[in-house]
């Protein structure tokens, strides 16, 4: 974390740590102001150049990078040991871009939103879409759900009604963690 708050300057740095047996170990997410500036350090060799730091060495070498537009759904706090769900979601092939984030923002969002508002122990929300990566990157976007506890995380899932959206996804991957903040 110092050397990419060093090298790479994002105005927001967080870091989470899935539970054992995920099908990643983590995720960083970097914030900035400037979209240009994410788009360099993310699209050319600029971060592995820059963060000779040794970390790549120890992982598969295989990170998945998304370069993301960030809709906060519901702001909520996100205090130290809370539970954060990850969920990592493709688009199906026939389905075009447009109609996808239409439906994620205008069907799947006020459910989840409404229902996680409805939840003791609910707290926050984020839809991040995938906008660089071709017409199809290996993820359309991530989703963020904060609570409480696992007793709010149960509760939230009892709440959820159907929508439109799921149609339009292929299976996601839903990854459990815990978050620690670098720069807020």
């Amino acid at each position: 974390m110092p050397t990419v708050i060093k090298q790479v300057q994002p105005e927001g740095y967080r870091v989470t740590f899935f539970e054992t047996g995920s099908a990643f170990a983590g995720m960083a997410t970097l914030y900035f102001a400037d979209p240009d500036k994410a788009r360099r350090w993310y699209t050319t060799a600029d971060l592995a150049t820059a963060l000779n730091d040794g970390f790549f060495a120890i992982t598969d070498g295989k990170p998945v990078v998304l370069v993301c537009e960030e809709h906060v759904m519901v702001d909520g706090p996100t205090p130290v040991g809370a539970i954060k769900v990850t969920g990592l979601l493709r688009r199906k092939a026939e389905v075009d871009p447009d109609t996808f984030y239409k439906s994620w923002l205008n069907d799947h969002a006020p459910n989840v939103s409404g229902a996680l508002e409805a939840t003791p122990g609910g707290l926050r929300y984020v839809v991040s879409h995938a906008t660089l990566g071709g017409s199809k990157p290996a993820y359309a976007g991530l989703a963020e759900v904060y609570y409480a506890d696992s007793a709010a995380a149960a509760g939230h899932m009892k709440r959820l009604g159907s929508d439109a959206f799921l149609k339009y996804t292929e299976p996601a991957e839903f990854l459990n963690g815990i978050e620690v903040i670098g720069i807020e």
